[in-house]
């Protein structure tokens, strides 16, 4: 069964089949509709129910506080209509940005960095991602963090992960060279370096998680904070652990930061660091009171969120970025 529903303010109007999301319909009808992973983990299509009914498919937790859900508050690409309906939605006005690639490095047998010369100055916050249309693929797009702070030279840096089938990591570490260029959204999400406080710092990183991670933390450097930064970063095999060296290096240069590498392979029998993510994580401090940065798989966020509420940590002072590899 179709619904007729009706986006405010712009007062736009789409069918939506009861089995799909408003922004999967929108997109389909042409719809410039405010999203961002499309798969409930982000919260960037958050809208408000105005009339109608609904069925809210889950989504990752603590994306909706308690205070928006009453008033109405959904994650409209986990939402599908019991009714025709009222939305209060963000229509994008899109603005596209131009970037060439101006270097490629092979960070580990598995993680691409791309950095891109923009055309014009590229605004972003520390932690914020962007969606990248791919190569031969005009109506794809995919979603990468920013992996340092914005800088004044117009660049860019993305950390990419090669994924069996993925359409742009596989142009990427196969056809992509210098002087290529790719077009990219504004800016989006709110995982960002929280000033407001003078809390010490709890990042989880996972995989090329790492990326927003270390843009913020580089900003908090940046920035001459002196509160205790702890990174406890997890790969699954040891090739696919990425700048290390530089996080060292941190460790050896600031008193106040240190890095925790952990590994998932049981196979790995010279490994004599850390092993596995979470459970360092639990072992390792009592994170009550700290301002907590999570970025990684949805189940990893998920897990990591219950184990800092479990430490008395609040879900405000959990800050998360989760993606989904799309193969």
């Amino acid at each position: 069964m179709d619904y007729q529903i009706t986006l405010e303010p712009s007062g736009q109007s789409l069918r939506v089949r009861s089995n799909q999301s408003i922004v999967e319909a929108a997109l389909e009808q042409g719809i410039a509709i405010h999203h961002g992973c499309g798969n409930g983990s982000c919260g960037d299509c958050k809208g408000t129910v105005l009339a109608g009914d609904f069925e809210q498919l889950p989504f990752m937790p603590l994306l909706l506080t308690p205070d928006e859900r009453s008033a109405g508050k959904v994650i409209l690409c986990k939402l599908q209509p019991r009714s025709d309906m009222q939305i209060r939605a963000q229509i994008d006005t899109p603005e596209l940005w131009e970037g060439q690639i101006h270097a490629l490095t092979q960070l580990a047998p598995s993680v691409m960095e791309i950095r891109l010369q923009m055309d014009r100055d590229y605004p972003y916050r520390s932690g914020q991602y962007a969606r990248i249309v791919v190569p031969e693929h005009a109506d794809t797009w995919r979603s990468y963090s920013m992996a340092r702070p914005p800088q004044h030279d117009h660049s860019v840096i993305f950390h990419v992960r090669a994924v069996p089938g993925g359409s742009f990591s596989d142009w990427l570490f196969h056809r992509a060279k210098i002087g290529d260029k790719l077009q990219l959204s504004a800016a989006q999400g709110d995982f960002r370096l929280r000033q407001d406080n003078e809390r010490p710092i709890l990042c989880v990183a996972a995989g090329t998680g790492l990326a927003p991670i270390e843009a913020i933390v580089q900003e908090s450097l940046d920035l001459g904070w002196q509160r205790p930064i702890t990174i406890f970063f997890g790969a699954r095999k040891r090739q696919d652990f990425y700048h290390l060296e530089l996080l060292q290096e941190w460790g050896q240069r600031y008193p106040h930061f240190r890095v925790i590498p952990t590994l998932s392979d049981v196979e790995d029998h010279e490994w004599d660091g850390a092993r596995r993510l979470l459970p360092t994580v639990a072992q390792m401090g009592n994170w009550q009171g700290h301002e907590a940065y999570l970025c990684g798989s949805p189940g990893m966020i998920e897990a990591a969120i219950d184990l800092l509420l479990s430490h008395g940590l609040p879900s405000s002072q959990i800050h998360f970025d989760s993606f989904t590899p799309n193969g």
